[in-house]
């Protein structure tokens, strides 16, 4: 056989395995890029690749309203809600650093529709361990084709695995948010909400540090925090700040870590700086509002019982849609809850912490928790 006719073989061969690898590739579509109906498989490979995923979604739709935060954002906001403007996306990220965030926000701005923000605020965000969770996250803002993907034995390898199936069954939702019920099947593995709760904040914030930079890198983050802020007074940007519902417990977890004073004055500290940029910009405060705050719905009674659901929190972090709907309602001034959530600024700020010391002692035994959590008390 002659050369010519070998390489005509081989080149042919290529272009079948390609086009055979980007046919699995599409039919299966196992991170919901393409819209395929063909198969009903879980996109159980999905959130491997949800950084990219809404890269891409976000050049696609050219959000008019976007979310941003980590995984309680992804979990507990739907953009569908009439808060937000439409189109609209659930540009949070699971686990994600302040760094991260102005990156996506920078990129749905430059798609040039951008008129509103939902920014939920996260202690993790500011004192983060990575200041990315993928060292090539850049490259996802490039211009990228989602038919480029087809090709990949990577995406070949993840579409073989969602063939097959699996436990995983983090799934998300059109519109950037997670499913609203899968969790439950992972909260009655770990044997339900309150055991799941104690194994969570048993090291949720072990070794983060509490000096606003990214523990990997040694860069501060409040400037990727204040370059948000200050794009959205340059563009005519509303952005609504707020600190998320969490459960009361969380609290104790962070505490216990790295103290509870850190947490008080962080909050503090964002209010300062958005104030600062504010009078740079010769313009009103941005909305700051504290939801992470002791009330009936963030101390909502947690069952021992495995089988029983709690109706806003998963755990002590994560909190539900339903508490995610409260949060939005009260935001436009639609909600009975009327008592959940404090609007601050430099005038309350002070009296405001004072009384969540205060509160925090009526809701929660925390010699009780540290015992029932950590073995040890450590006030």
């Amino acid at each position: 056989m002659n050369s010519k006719k070998w390489i005509k073989i081989v080149l042919v061969l290529s272009v079948f395995v390609s086009g055979f690898i980007g046919m699995i590739n599409y039919t299966i579509d196992p991170y919901g890029l393409y819209d395929t109906k063909y198969f009903n498989f879980d996109k159980i490979k999905q959130s491997n690749k949800m950084r990219l995923i809404k890269a891409i979604k976000t050049k696609e739709i050219k959000p008019t309203s976007i979310c941003l935060g980590t995984s309680r954002t992804e979990y507990g906001y739907d953009p569908t809600h009439k808060y937000f403007i439409k189109p609209s996306y659930n540009l949070a990220t699971s686990g994600s650093s302040m760094y991260e965030n102005n990156l996506n926000f920078k990129y749905a701005l430059n798609q040039g529709n951008l008129k509103k923000v939902l920014l939920v605020v996260d202690y993790r965000m500011l004192n983060n361990k990575t200041q990315k969770s993928v060292q090539d996250f850049e490259s996802y803002f490039e211009n990228k084709n989602i038919y480029n993907l087809l090709f990949s034995i990577d995406v070949l390898k993840d579409s073989l695995l969602t063939i097959k199936g699996g436990d995983n069954s983090s799934i998300y939702l059109d519109n950037g948010q997670r499913e609203h019920n899968h969790n439950w099947k992972n909260i009655l593995k770990n044997g339900g909400h309150f055991e799941t709760m104690k194994k969570d904040e048993k090291t949720y914030y072990k070794d983060y540090p509490t000096n606003y930079t990214y523990k990997d890198t040694k860069k501060k983050s409040f400037p990727d925090f204040e370059e948000i802020v200050k794009l959205c007074y340059e563009n005519n940007i509303e952005l609504d700040i707020i600190f998320g519902a969490s459960h009361i417990r969380q609290w104790e977890a962070l505490n216990y870590y790295l103290g509870y004073d850190k947490w008080l004055q962080w909050k503090k500290d964002v209010l300062i700086s958005v104030n600062k940029i504010a009078n740079q910009h010769n313009k009103k405060q941005f909305i700051i509002m504290d939801f992470s705050v002791y009330h009936k719905l963030t101390a909502e009674k947690v069952p021992t019982d495995k089988n029983t659901k709690m109706k806003y929190h998963w755990e002590s972090s994560h909190y539900k849609n339903e508490l995610g709907k409260i949060v939005l309602d009260r935001l436009i001034g639609d909600s009975e809850y009327t008592d959940f959530g404090v609007e601050l600024n430099l005038e309350n700020i002070d009296k405001h912490l004072k009384q969540q010391e205060i509160n925090r002692h009526k809701f929660i035994d925390v010699e009780k928790y540290q015992i029932e959590v950590f073995g040890k008390v450590k006030i």
